[in-house]
């Protein structure tokens, strides 16, 4: 047991340098972006990527997730080496099936969107980069399997420098804008995606079988609709306001967007990993249960002072990376950031729903939730700008929120419910912070400032885990985790 936990830590941790070099590819060129695109060409590369993503999910069809679960349905190595052959061959005749409608689905697309084939050319080059990007994806997905987390690293790696120096050469040197994004995604991909795939095929072999493309096909089909549900949700806004209010108007609020998702990439997702697990496990013990809900409370700490920091300290992020166009997103940043901050506290009823095996109302609650935000959004960007579309984007996900705690509590009756009081207990003193900061800072940039908002931050946390945030149990054990921390016997000098 004890060299086994080992290899968990040991692959662990390498499987969470390589999501973060993964991630900090996009992160790094965030900047890049809004510095050399003006707002207007960041709502076409938004249009654009979303549009892409929708077709990627279509094109995958859960195929990742299935093939894990596929490959170890087989215990012998040989019928694992067809799974391996039929995903990847099943997977790129689709990617090669898209690659030729690329240019007719582009210019129809481009007439959709932007009422002219103008941008035909950019969307065909962008379809072709995030088919090839599917390929990549399964390539992780087949060393993670064989815990190849050195191999993971060191893609992801080659990644990342592709795309960074590719980005640098074509939309910087040469100027080429949205269509050099996505001919550097497409190179970097393509060049990837044949790579591992002779590596994959040559150490098992190509091999084909229907038997198992429909097995993954069928295991895969039941996430399309959660994830194409949540980028539509995405779409449908970008897309109202772009009908509303022009295309400039998507890219400052994508760019928002992108700034508040950080939330998620580099906090909720990597804290559901763990959490999710413990508390699966931790459903029979009450003891356990305890621990369970403390931790998820304290993410909600964490997770809200890192928004809270992440509003308060906007105008400088925004002075630093983007160009003054982008100013009208300083308004927004507050609502956009508490959107991913409900998001983390939806995790709680919405893995309630995974382990019980309730997940088919799902979809149902993201359909809801698009018809929410969108009306919202449609009743409001007319008075308030981008603004109201951000009050649409944290209304739709009030309402995911609070319907599926209800949805929990009558289908998960056996299931810890969700504590208002201390959600709220956590988030009033992360908005009194922000507006004690807005009335006495206003969006200035100024050094000074920083220090005492990161101060506001420190004292929101402070308020929430000795107020109604946290209750006495949770206060009992984070006592008693401190004190063990403390009783720890330093190592001689």
């Amino acid at each position: 047991m004890a060299s086994e936990a080992e290899q968990i830590i040991k692959h662990g941790w390498l499987f969470m340098v390589a999501n973060v070099v993964n991630r900090a590819a996009g992160l790094l060129l965030l900047p890049l972006y809004t510095k050399v695109l003006s707002p207007a060409q960041f709502g076409v590369y938004s249009l654009i990527s979303v549009v892409g993503d929708i077709l990627a999910v279509m094109l995958m069809i859960g195929m990742i997730n299935a093939f894990t679960v596929v490959y170890f349905e087989h215990p012998d190595e040989a019928g694992r080496r067809r799974v391996v052959g039929t995903t990847m061959i099943g997977l790129w005749s689709a990617t090669l099936g898209l690659l030729a409608l690329a240019w007719p689905v582009g210019l129809g697309i481009s007439e959709a969107l932007f009422g002219n084939g103008g941008e035909a050319a950019v969307v065909a080059v962008a379809f072709a980069s995030i088919a090839f990007s599917t390929v990549f994806e399964l390539a992780l997905a087949y060393y993670r399997v064989h815990r190849r987390s050195g191999t993971c690293l060191m893609i992801s790696i080659g990644k990342a420098g592709g795309l960074l120096v590719l980005n640098l050469l074509f939309v910087w040197w040469l100027d080429w804008g949205v269509a050099g994004i996505f001919l550097a995604n497409g190179i970097t991909f393509v060049a990837l995606g044949v790579l591992l795939t002779v590596a994959i095929l040559a150490a098992n072999g190509v091999s084909f079988s229907f038997g198992i493309l429909k097995r993954v096909g069928m295991l895969g089909l039941p996430f399309m609709p959660q994830t194409l549900l949540d980028i539509g949700n995405q779409f449908v806004l970008r897309y109202l306001l772009n009908i509303l209010m022009g295309i400039a108007a998507v890219g400052v609020l994508s760019f928002g967007m992108r700034l508040a998702t950080l939330l998620y990439m580099f906090l909720t997702a990597s804290f559901l990993q763990i959490w999710s697990v413990a508390r699966i496990e931790a459903q029979h013990r009450a003891a356990d249960r305890d621990q369970a809900e403390f931790v998820f409370y304290f993410f909600i700490v964490l997770l809200t002072a890192a928004a809270l920091g992440m509003a308060l300290i906007s105008p400088e992020i925004l002075w630093l990376i983007a160009s003054p166009d982008y100013a009208p997103v300083l308004a927004c940043m507050p609502l956009l950031v508490l959107t991913y901050t409900l998001h983390g506290v939806r995790m709680h009823p919405e893995v309630a729903l995974v382990k019980t095996k309730r997940v088919g109302v799902l979809p149902l609650i993201s359909l809801g939730g698009i018809a929410v935000g969108t009306a919202l959004a449609a009743l409001l960007i007319g008075p308030l700008g981008v603004l109201g579309a951000a009050i649409g984007v944290v209304g739709r996900e009030l309402f995911m929120l609070v319907a599926t705690e209800l949805v929990c509590r009558r289908l998960c009756p056996q299931e810890l419910p969700l504590h208002p009081g201390q959600v709220l207990g956590v988030l009033v003193p992360a908005a009194i912070a922000y507006a004690v900061s807005l009335e006495l800072f206003g969006h200035a940039v100024d050094p000074a400032y920083v220090a005492a908002k990161v101060g506001l931050t420190m004292l929101a946390a402070i308020a929430a885990v000795f107020g109604p945030g946290f209750s006495r149990t949770d206060r009992a054990i984070l006592f008693r985790m401190v004190g063990r921390v403390l009783r720890r016997p330093q190592p001689a000098a």
